[in-house]
C-alpha cells in the first residue's frame, strides 16, 4: 500500500518488502563491485556480457539506459584493464561486440560465486521447502514483471529475459 506521509513517500506490505530486498541486493552488488575493483556500472556491463557473450555495445547501452558514447567509454575502460575484448561484428561490419577475456571470466566467476554465497547465507534459515517455494515465487513474479515491462517498452528485445537455469 502506498502512502504519502508529509513529504515522504512510503510503501507497506509486499511492495515494501520488495523495495527493502531490492536495496539489499543493490548493496551486495556495490560490495561485490568494490571487491572486484570495478564500479557498480562496470559490474553491470561485465554481468551483461557474462550472460550473453558477443553482445553488441549498442545493446549494452540500451540495457544500461545510457548513451552509446557512455557505453563505449565503459567498454574502453574495461578493455584497457584487460577484462573484455571489443571487436567488429563480422555480419554488420560496424557493430562493436563485447566478449570477456580470460581475466574477465575469472572476475565474473568470483563475483557470481560470492553473490551465490550471499543469497544462500540469507536463505539458510528458511529451510529447503521454503527455499524451493521462494525460488518458484520469485521466478513467477519476475516473469510477470518482465512481461509487463516488455509490453510497456513495446517489446524491447535488448532487455534480458527471465530464464530458468
Amino acid at each position: 500500500m502506498y502512502r504519502l506521509i508529509g513529504d515522504n513517500h512510503a510503501l507497506s506490505g509486499l511492495s515494501f518488502s520488495a523495495q527493502v530486498f531490492l536495496r539489499a541486493l543493490e548493496s551486495i552488488r556495490g560490495n561485490l563491485a568494490r571487491d572486484a575493483g570495478v564500479t557498480g556500472l562496470e559490474l553491470q556491463v561485465l554481468g551483461r556480457i557474462a550472460e550473453e557473450s558477443g553482445i553488441s555495445e549498442a545493446t549494452v547501452a540500451r540495457y544500461l539506459e545510457v548513451t552509446d558514447g557512455a557505453a563505449e567509454m565503459l567498454a574502453d575502460g574495461l578493455s584497457n584493464r584487460g577484462l573484455l575484448v571489443r571487436s567488429t561484428a563480422p555480419a554488420s561490419g560496424d557493430d562493436t561486440t563485447l566478449t570477456l577475456t580470460p581475466e574477465g571470466h575469472t572476475l565474473m566467476q568470483s563475483v557470481y560465486l560470492d553473490f551465490q554465497e550471499s543469497i544462500e547465507t540469507a536463505a539458510d534459515s528458511l529451510g529447503e521447502n521454503r527455499q524451493v517455494a521462494l525460488n518458484s515465487a520469485l521466478l513467477k513474479m519476475a516473469r510477470k514483471l518482465d512481461g509487463a515491462a516488455r509490453a510497456g517498452s513495446h517489446g524491447d528485445a535488448d532487455s534480458p529475459s527471465i530464464a530458468t537455469p
